[in-house]
């Protein structure tokens, strides 16, 4: 794992095996397996399975520009769009591993929290405050509770076709008028 390359090769691994089995199975095991290297190795360099996990997704993090396309919903749907690039991983499995984990694994609801959560949000609260500034939501409005519908229904429909269309004029735009 001393080159950018190998390393790489072991986050792929571990984003494969964790979208495959969940957090409570994930296991040193099965990376070191997937990846033909030592589980020794593993621990030396990540002491919990929870840091290897949230240092693959940051290797991985995708780099995501913060649109203005002049409305919150066409935002939205820039943003949902570029989340639904594609990756070398199960988006939704990742996701739904996060939190099955996050139940269980305190480190990992911080870490979750620190660098990988802020990611994905920073950009939809951007668009949430500019839609508040010009008055296509209340200020009143949960920017929290919303972003949470928004990237909840996202991961858990993912792999619908035009699900980001669904999203965004099957639900959003009827809910903001």
């Amino acid at each position: 794992m001393d080159t950018p390359a190998r390393q790489q090769e072991v986050f792929a691994a571990v984003l494969h095996v964790f979208a495959d089995v969940g957090y409570a199975r994930f296991n040193m095991d099965l990376v070191a397996s997937r990846a033909r290297a030592s589980k020794a190795s593993l621990y030396q360099r990540w002491p919990s399975k929870a840091r290897l996990i949230v240092d693959a997704l940051k290797a991985n993090m995708p780099v995501l520009a913060q649109p203005d396309e002049g409305s919150f919903a066409e935002d939205v749907r820039a943003i949902m769009r570029s989340w639904g690039e594609p990756r070398p991983f199960d988006l939704a499995g990742v996701f739904l591993g996060l939190l099955e984990g996050s139940r269980q694994d305190a480190d990992l609801v911080r870490l979750r929290e620190e660098h990988v959560d802020r990611t994905y949000t920073e950009q939809l609260r951007v668009a949430v405050d500019r839609a508040k500034a010009r008055g296509e939501l209340s200020r009143d409005l949960n920017a929290d509770f919303l972003m949470t519908a928004l990237i909840s229904t996202f991961v858990l429909r993912s792999e619908e076709r035009d699900v980001v269309d669904g999203i965004v004029d099957g639900l959003l735009r009827p809910l903001i008028g």
